[in-house]
């Protein structure tokens, strides 16, 4: 019965000696290329991660960035607050919408000099028009500060990668484009934010 156990590069006896044609040499591909698509993977998932994670640190350090009307039922001893409504929760999503705003004068004003944008810049504008899309239409993955617990442990999360797994969330639309301010996220949208604007002035290209 063969043997189709995939051997690591490295446990591999004579491969400095194999024929480029020999059978060797195929087993050498083959697990090389399954070493190469683990650590792709390994890498991707990693990048995912991290990428939600400084999502989470950006909720986790700006939740007090707004002022919210007073609610004793939602507000701590220490005068902190414990739990946001979807709407609170939204003005949040808008500001986090927001955070780019510094780069994209900038790259307003090299527009308006007749420059030509970078791929970076490009590339740039088209992850903020991707991300709006996706928090007007299906609302953003957020840390779900409806719930009290959460909060707490989010206020103290270290920011540690291998525990954003362990972070409850929830999708939220921002608040400019919900419905009415006690009403859960509206299916549609109601108006456009001066970001979309921003971006449509740039690109040329209208945010939906």
């Amino acid at each position: 019965m063969p043997n189709n156990k995939r051997k690591r590069v490295s446990k591999i006896k004579g491969k400095e000696k194999a024929h480029p044609y020999s059978r060797k040499a195929r087993q050498i591909a083959r697990a090389m290329n399954t070493e190469s698509l683990i650590a792709r993977n390994k890498s991707d998932r990693l990048n995912m991660a991290m990428s939600r994670g400084q999502k989470l640190v950006w909720f986790r350090d700006n939740l007090d960035e707004i002022e919210y009307e007073e609610s004793p039922e939602n507000t701590g001893k220490d005068g902190q607050k414990t739990r946001w409504t979807m709407h609170e929760l939204g003005q949040l999503v808008d500001l986090y919408l927001e955070r780019h705003e510094e780069e994209l004068e900038k790259i307003d004003e090299k527009k308006k000099l007749g420059r030509l944008l970078t791929p970076k810049e490009a590339l740039f504008l088209e992850n903020i028009k991707v991300e709006r899309n996706e928090a007007e239409i299906s609302g953003l993955e957020v840390p779900d500060l409806t719930d009290k617990e959460l909060v707490e442990f989010l206020r103290g999360w270290d920011g540690d990668v291998n525990s954003v797994s362990l972070i409850k969330k929830i999708r939220c639309k921002p608040a400019s484009v919900q419905g009415t301010k006690d009403s859960t996220p509206a299916a549609t949208t109601t108006g456009a934010s001066s970001q979309n604007q921003a971006i449509a002035e740039i690109t040329g290209l209208s945010v939906e």
